[in-house]
């Protein structure tokens, strides 16, 4: 089979060139930062179905087992932690209720105030510099190749391969011409404390997810913004936002904090694009939820890398890239 280039180190990318090698293709990964310094470490990376729908309820159903399988390795950087998430109005059960271990709805009198609704669940929870070093090694033990690099244009790229993934993240908008990609802002904090169970309020977004390393603070969503440094009144709210739900973390230690930039778009963009110089398999614009998709999106990356060689025009490699 063709070389395959994947442009992105961080758990799209990833996630999409370990499918590729277990389906015997030989992709390369080029990435501007290591993985353990993209903007998937800085993530919550709670899986969370949300309010999913079509093939993104398949893609979060595949990730979710891979993740189930991982919770029993102390090693994996996945492990299943209870959480309480909660809602300001009434809301139906969660659709994938019944995929999870444990999943139930809170009594009303155990709510917190100016909560309506919410559900004690079992989820996985990921720790991501752990994970995402796990899903490196594994894949460059596979044979695979990781070259830090930066990629200014993807038609140029496709004179080394011409079969490119694009997992470019927020950077898609200037690498694939694409403006419905836009950033959105996240700041987390990790202390050095342990809360059980967990908390998420999806309309304040503030969450205390408990981890093997520590528990994570979070967060905020700021559509738009560009900034990469770390905002001192962001911390300040963030830890007052999850002090209020659990007091003793007023005493905690902060052991790091990062900021990321989410890939926002309308949708996920996974498709292929055909150019003069070969095929482009897009697979970006997963928001603040590329955790929960990566898996099932990756599975599809292979399938329409698959497809190609059914119709019989799979792409073959340039004679550079065969040098």
């Amino acid at each position: 089979m063709p070389e395959i280039i994947v442009i992105g180190g961080g758990v799209i990318g990833l996630s999409s060139a370990l499918a590729l090698q277990a389906t015997g293709y030989n992709p390369r990964i080029l990435t501007r930062e290591a993985p353990t310094a993209t903007t998937s470490a800085a993530a919550g990376a709670i899986w969370s179905g949300r309010a999913l729908e079509g093939r993104e309820q398949g893609w979060a159903h595949a990730s979710l087992e891979r993740y189930l399988r991982l919770c029993g390795d102390e090693e994996s950087g996945v492990s299943l932690q209870r959480v309480r998430k909660v809602y300001p109005v009434a809301t139906p059960d969660p659709w994938y209720g019944d995929q999870l271990p444990f999943c139930q709805r809170i009594a009303a009198a155990e709510l917190p105030a100016g909560t309506a609704c919410g559900f004690l669940m079992d989820v996985p929870i990921v720790q991501p510099p752990l994970y995402l070093q796990r899903l490196q090694e594994q894949f460059l033990a596979n044979g695979g190749s990781l070259q830090r690099r930066e990629v200014d244009s993807l038609d140029a790229l496709l004179e080394e391969s011409a079969l490119l993934v694009n997992c470019s993240g927020v950077g898609a908008r200037d690498l694939a011409d694409d403006p419905a990609v836009y950033p959105i802002r996240g700041q987390t904090a990790l202390v050095a404390a342990r809360v059980s169970p967990g908390y998420m309020d999806e309309e304040t977004f503030t969450y205390l997810f408990p981890r093997r390393d520590g528990t994570l603070l979070g967060g905020n969503l700021l559509p738009g913004d560009w900034r990469r440094e770390l905002d001192a009144g962001i911390s300040a709210d963030i830890l007052a936002r999850c002090t209020a739900i659990e007091p003793a973390l007023a005493k905690a230690t902060v052991l790091r904090e990062r900021v990321g930039l989410r890939p926002g778009r309308h949708e996920v963009r996974l498709e292929m694009e055909r150019r003069a110089g070969g095929v482009i398999i897009h697979n970006y614009g997963h928001g603040g939820i590329g955790f929960t998709l990566s898996w099932g999106c990756a599975l599809d990356v292979v399938s329409l890398a698959q497809s190609l060689a059914k119709k019989g025009i799979e792409p073959q490699r340039t004679q550079r890239a065969q040098r």
